[in-house]
């Protein structure tokens, strides 16, 4: 997609364990691609799926304001899971929401041919 990005994986627990920034990807990239992450995980859930829910009136409406700002609701974070277990969580960021959902997706598909 020619778009710099940084991609972020997380445990299951909110640890780093891998980081990488492409070269040219935005400085704020660096730390929303560790929220999508760490969201994804800790709710074992793909971030696009939390920003109805975080709206005005609904369930989660101010899931994005605790923990110091952690969680986020933009799409670009989805679960890995191994045998049905959510084992960590991968964050995109870089582009438009769009972009950085497909190119999550695309490295998700990526790993599941690798195994």
């Amino acid at each position: 997609m020619n778009v710099p990005v940084t991609i972020s994986v997380v445990d299951i627990h909110g640890n780093i364990v891998l980081k990488q920034r492409m070269q040219g990807a935005p400085l704020l990239s660096i730390e929303m691609s560790e929220r999508k992450a760490y969201t994804s995980a800790l709710l074992r859930m793909r971030t696009e799926e939390i920003t109805p829910l975080v709206q005005p009136g609904q369930s989660l409406y101010t899931l994005t304001s605790v923990a110091g700002g952690r969680y986020v609701a933009l799409g670009g974070g989805v679960p890995l899971r191994a045998d049905e277990e959510v084992v960590a969580g991968v964050g995109v960021s870089g582009g438009t929401t769009e972009q950085d959902i497909s190119i999550v997706e695309a490295a998700c598909r990526r790993l599941v041919v690798r195994n």
